[in-house]
């Protein structure tokens, strides 16, 4: 499945992503805002990409962001990954994550990917509510969400809580 946006394309994870989420999942650079406590093996990443890509059956579901193909680029490079987790059909809403690799961030790719997969999440999923939880420290991500219309619901900690709400 793809969702086409102007620069980027949202697709399921496919056997060869394994390397590149290998690398992305097991630097320690991104554990703090992922909440990742030790290294995933190469197996749990196969396993991973192996699930049903159905977020009824798994609570979650990870998209590969692309750039969209143009005339000048006959491959589509990976830059990251969007995820929705803590998916839930009753409450009808979902957390929601990111992560762009540091080659190709602040080029608008991280938010166009969240509007096309708020826009999935609401017309197609018929979701009520997104929800992300971000570091204070983490400014880039809190400018992301708040660019993408995402309010600031609580401030606890070191952390603040977000939401987008389908109107």
């Amino acid at each position: 499945m793809f969702l086409r946006g102007e620069k980027i394309i949202l697709r399921y994870m496919q056997p060869t992503d394994a390397a590149m989420l290998h690398k992305w999942e097991n630097d320690t650079s991104h554990w703090k805002m992922s909440g990742t406590e030790k290294p995933f093996t190469k197996k749990e990443i196969k396993k991973f990409i192996s699930s049903r890509h159905d977020i009824y059956l798994e609570g979650q579901l990870r998209w590969m962001i692309e750039l969209s193909p143009s005339a000048k680029e006959a491959e589509r490079n990976s830059i990251g990954c969007i995820d929705l987790f803590d998916f839930s059909e009753r409450e009808r809403k979902s957390g929601i994550g990111i992560l762009i690799d540091k080659n190709f961030r602040a080029n608008g790719y991280a938010s166009e990917a969240v509007s096309l997969l708020a826009t999935y999440c609401f017309e197609i999923l018929n979701l009520k509510k997104l929800c992300c939880t971000i570091s204070k420290d983490n400014i880039a991500s809190i400018k992301l969400f708040r660019k993408n219309k995402f309010k600031i619901t609580n401030r606890k900690n070191h952390e603040l809580f977000l939401e987008l709400m389908n109107h």
